[in-house]
C-alpha cells in the first residue's frame, strides 16, 4: 500500500488518467464515432475519452503496486513526454488554424471583384482555387431584397448539395436530375471546406471557419427551396430543403450578434412597437433582437463593451423591404 502512495506512483496514476483521456479521443475520431450524430457527436467522442481514461486510471493502481519503482520513474518520462508532444503539435495545428482564419477574414474584408456569370454551369473549381475564388467574389453587407430567410446546408451529414434547375413540383426529388452541386471536404483540422464550386456560386454569406454557409431563399415547396445562389446577379437554383436547415427571418435575427440601421436611415429605437410611439433616448452602439413581433422587434441597447444600457422597439421591415443590417459575429 505504501508503495502505491510514494510521489512517482500517484503521478503515474494521473499522467495515465490524462494521457489515455487522449488515445481515448483520438481512437474515437479513427472510428469516427460521432459521425453523423448531430450534436450528441461531441458528446460521444468525450465519452470515449472518459471510458480510456478511467480504465487506464484503474490499471495503474495495479501498475504501481506490481512494477518496480524505477521502472514507474521512466513510465513516468514517457508519459510526460508524450503529452508534452501532443500538446505541442496541438497548438501548432492551432496557431496555424488560427493563422488561416484571419487570412480568410483579410479575403473576405476585400472589395468584391465582379464574378464569371455563365447561366449554364461550366468548368468546376477545385480545392485551393475554390475558397480563394468565393471570398474574393462573395459580397460584403445584405441586401435590401428580403426573400423568406436563410438556408444553411448541412454538410457534416450531407458532404454533396445538389442544385436543381426548375423542378416539376409534382414530383419528388429522386425524379429530377441535378444539373451542378457544391462539395465539402474535411481539412486537417477536421473543419469543412468548399473542395468544388459551379464558378458562378456567390452565396449570401460565406464564412466556413465559423461553419457559416448562408443562402437566401425565395420560394418554398413541400420537397425543394429556391434560393439565390449568385448575389451578384440574382441567380437562383433549386435545393433540397431537407439537406440543411431553413431558418426563417425571425429565427434568424434572433440568433445574429447584432443589428443597426442602414447608414442615413431614418429610423429610431420606440417605446412601444407602432410608428408613433415615443422615441428612446439612450445613446448606444449595437442592439440585440431579443423578440420579434411582425414587422417589429424589441432590442437590447448595448454601449461598446456590449453591455445593456437600455431597451427598446424597432421596425426591423417594411413590406419585403429590409430596414436594418446585421452582423452574424461580434
Amino acid at each position: 500500500m505504501k508503495k502505491t502512495l510514494k510521489p512517482a506512483s500517484l503521478l503515474f496514476n494521473f499522467l495515465s488518467l490524462i494521457l489515455f483521456f487522449i488515445v481515448g479521443l483520438y481512437v474515437a475520431g479513427v472510428m469516427e464515432a460521432g459521425k453523423n450524430q448531430g450534436l450528441a457527436g461531441g458528446a460521444i467522442v468525450l465519452g470515449w475519452g472518459v471510458l480510456f481514461a478511467g480504465i487506464a486510471f484503474i490499471l495503474s493502481f495495479f501498475v504501481t503496486r506490481y512494477v518496480a519503482h524505477k521502472k514507474i520513474v521512466w513510465l513516468n518520462i514517457i508519459f510526460g513526454a508524450l503529452i508534452f508532444i501532443i500538446y505541442g503539435v496541438k497548438f501548432f495545428e492551432f496557431q496555424q488554424k488560427k493563422s488561416e482564419t484571419y487570412k480568410n477574414q483579410e479575403q473576405l474584408e476585400k472589395k468584391p471583384t465582379a464574378p464569371a456569370i455563365d447561366a449554364e454551369p461550366t468548368a468546376m473549381l477545385y480545392e485551393e482555387d475554390t475558397l480563394l475564388y468565393l471570398t474574393n467574389t462573395i459580397q460584403q453587407g445584405q441586401s435590401t431584397s428580403m426573400g423568406m430567410g436563410f438556408f444553411s446546408p448541412n454538410f457534416y451529414e450531407n458532404p454533396v448539395l445538389y442544385f436543381y434547375g426548375n423542378p416539376n413540383l409534382e414530383k419528388g426529388i429522386q425524379e429530377h436530375m441535378p444539373y451542378d452541386s457544391i462539395t465539402f471536404k474535411r481539412n486537417k483540422y477536421n473543419s469543412f471546406n468548399i473542395a468544388t464550386a459551379p464558378p458562378w456560386l456567390v452565396p449570401e454569406h460565406l464564412k466556413l471557419d465559423y461553419d457559416m454557409l448562408y443562402f437566401k431563399i425565395e420560394s418554398i415547396t413541400e420537397d425543394f427551396a429556391e434560393v439565390v445562389v449568385n448575389t451578384s446577379n440574382g441567380q437562383t437554383s433549386y435545393i433540397n430543403k431537407r439537406s440543411g436547415k431553413i431558418i426563417y427571418w425571425p429565427e434568424f435575427l434572433l440568433s445574429v450578434n447584432s443589428v443597426e440601421f442602414y447608414p442615413n436611415s431614418k429610423e429610431k429605437v420606440r417605446e412601444r412597437s407602432f410608428e408613433t410611439a415615443s422615441i428612446v433616448q439612450t445613446s448606444y452602439q449595437f442592439m440585440k433582437p431579443i423578440k420579434i413581433k411582425g414587422d417589429w422587434a424589441q432590442v437590447v441597447l448595448l454601449d461598446s463593451n456590449f453591455q445593456k444600457i437600455g431597451d427598446g422597439w424597432i421596425q426591423w421591415k417594411k413590406g419585403n423591404k429590409l430596414l436594418i443590417t446585421y452582423n452574424l459575429l461580434s
